[in-house]
């Protein structure tokens, strides 16, 4: 490399040539004895360095002469005495990435453009592992031995370099501290290195302690909620062997469970604690109540408004209050439900009422439901049981109308291991839902019904993303005759079939787009990520709701469009052409899981 600096001023009666143990205490008393330096004229010098081009970038970002050479206030006394004591530093840091035997030629010298340091490294082979010796001291078993020795990084034939000694060194022991050895320590380690044979050979002893088990959980900071609004979601139990992932679970519980700001998790590595170590658990709560007001656009719905309040401790029992209204052109819609915290069984009950009306494709319904709900959820899995009471009446285009009802009994499961909520990119999100209703008992007719919807990406590289999507339904009845529409299918829009209107694929009835029994739909996307954030786009759908599945034909289409991975989620603009329409649809909407 070459770097200039502006003439130094020269101190009269300084010495020429300084030498001393620390080069630094040098420098800095001939700053301090020269007082006008820095208004005298300086004096350029440059640095050029001959070596590979890794290591010579190792040099020029840490060598003392290099970083120097940019002062304006370096006088000719400090330079020389920089030039010096580089060939020093050059072996030094060049031990670090296994160089112990390099051969340095330094020249200081003048040229046409003032003062010129001239280094030439010839590092030589570099110095590799000939011998590795771990010891692990204590009661440890086989198996867990086993994997803290495969963690050690240095292998035999590997370069010794120190940052890897040091990483090394590290691995055994969190690999020990993270299951069951939360005292493990690192008692001693020695490196000798031969530079004349180029070899290594490591020893490191390991104190790996007694074995940890998790007692009484200690809670700290709460205010508002009762302990059990904690407690309900430790996963657990005294007595169980010391397992760091599973207070990292404990945590991430609580951060999603919505009553802490801030949740820290621990256990601590006292030896003295081992045998019921307590989890120790600090919290600090969030605001109970908030009140949220919204307002978005969709070419499926238009302009759309919505606010919403929720209340974390009802009646200050930790009970969940939420309420909300929804207005777009084509629905309305008000919810309210109650949801207690989660209990000593794992599982959250909750009651849901609703009201909405919607007109679409011809097509008026106003319906109003109340549910009664019982979740599980275990990380990335969900299962839940509801019942559902819900009444309908529904207009339609001519002017036929009728009133329909359900008490519809579910189970839903939900599995979702998405990389990332907003904006994902790899990963899965699966629904299987099934449920039944009877004539018999407060319903219209007796009916059962059964959905899957799954949404799959995979990321080849950082620039290209597949997704495929998929939803299919059945409603198993001898008609759809008096079955609640909210249980049929219609598709087609922003977020299911794109080249065509909402929900105007389905059924015709009375000059109006109606549910049907049956539903297919798949999708296929190929996103190429532009930038960090933008992405275009093509893609294929295909799909189509009908009443009678011998007669069941899918539509195409297909399409183009730009993704932005924004603060607030996914957003997609698409132009579609649909094959059954003949004609081309803009799409604008959110999210890549299908509705």
């Amino acid at each position: 490399m070459t770097a200039r600096a502006a003439r130094p001023g020269v101190c009269r009666g300084g010495v020429a040539l300084r030498t001393g143990v620390v080069a630094g205490l040098a420098w800095l008393a001939s700053l301090g004895a020269c007082p006008h330096s820095r208004a005298a004229p300086t004096q350029a010098y440059r640095v050029e360095i001959e070596a590979p081009a890794a290591l010579r970038s190792l040099l020029e970002a840490n060598l003392d002469l290099v970083r120097w050479s940019t002062r304006e206030t370096v006088d000719e006394d400090q330079i020389r005495q920089l030039f010096k004591t580089a060939p020093r530093q050059v072996r030094e840091l060049l031990a670090t990435e296994g160089y112990f035997s390099p051969a340095v030629d330094s020249q200081l010298g003048m040229d046409k453009d003032g003062l010129v340091a001239r280094l030439q490294v010839t590092p030589g082979d570099p110095t590799r592992v000939t011998d590795v010796q771990l010891r692990f001291t204590g009661e440890l078993e086989a198996a867990r031995e086993a994997e803290a020795r495969d963690g050690f990084g240095l292998k035999l034939g590997s370069v010794f370099r120190q940052p890897d000694w040091a990483a090394a060194k590290a691995a055994p022991l969190r690999s020990l501290q993270r299951r069951r050895y939360a005292a493990a320590r690192l008692a001693s380690s020695e490196a000798e290195v031969d530079p004349p044979s180029r070899s290594a050979r490591l020893k490191a002893t390991f104190d790996v302690g007694p074995p940890f088990r998790f007692g009484a959980l200690r809670v700290t900071g709460l205010r508002r909620y009762p302990p059990h609004a904690v407690a309900n979601l430790n996963p657990i139990a005294p007595g169980t062997p010391y397992d760091e992932a599973e207070l990292l679970r404990f945590q991430r519980r609580l951060q999603l469970s919505g009553y802490f700001a801030s949740v820290i998790v621990s256990s601590p590595a006292d030896p003295a604690l081992a045998e019921a170590s307590p989890i120790d658990v600090t919290v600090v709560e969030g605001a109970a109540r908030r009140l949220e007001a919204g307002a978005g656009l969709s070419t499926d719905r238009g302009p759309r408004a919505q606010i919403q309040y929720t209340d974390k401790n009802t009646f200050d029992r930790a009970l969940r209050f939420s309420g909300g209204l929804r207005v777009d052109r084509l629905s309305q819609e008000a919810v309210g439900g109650l949801s207690m915290p989660r209990n000593a069984a794992g599982r959250v009950w909750g009651l849901e009422g609703k009201s909405n009306f919607q007109d679409i494709q011809g097509e008026q319904r106003s319906n109003w439901s109340a549910t009664l709900a019982r979740t599980y959820t275990v990380e990335t899995e969900e299962s839940q049981q509801s019942l559902q009471f819900l009444t309908e009446r529904r207009v339609l285009a001519s002017g036929e109308q009728d009133n329909r009802q359900a008490l519809f009994l579910m189970q839903t499961w939900r599995w979702n291991d998405l990389d990332d909520i907003l904006a994902p990119r790899n990963g899965r999100h699966l629904t299987l839902q099934v449920g039944g209703a009877s004539r018999g008992l407060l319903s219209t007719r007796s009916f059962y019904r059964t959905e899957g919807r799954a949404t799959f990406l995979k990321s080849f590289s950082a620039k290209t993303t597949l997704v495929f999507r998929t939803q299919v339904g059945a409603v198993f009845a001898d008609s759809r005759d008096n079955i609640p529409a909210a249980y049929l299918y219609r598709t087609g829009g922003d977020a299911s079939l794109r080249g065509y209107a909402l929900d105007s694929l389905g059924v015709e009835e009375g000059g109006a787009i109606v549910g049907g029994r049956y539903l297919a739909v798949a999708s296929l996307e190929l996103i190429r990520w532009l930038k960090k954030e933008w992405g275009a786009a093509v893609f294929t759908d295909a799909g189509n709701a009908v009443d009678d599945i011998s007669a069941y034909k899918a539509v195409h289409s297909v399409g183009v469009g730009a993704r932005w991975s924004s603060p607030v989620g996914s957003l997609n603009l698409d132009v579609a052409y649909g094959e059954a329409v003949r004609d081309w649809r803009l799409h604008f909407g959110a999210g890549i899981v299908l509705r």
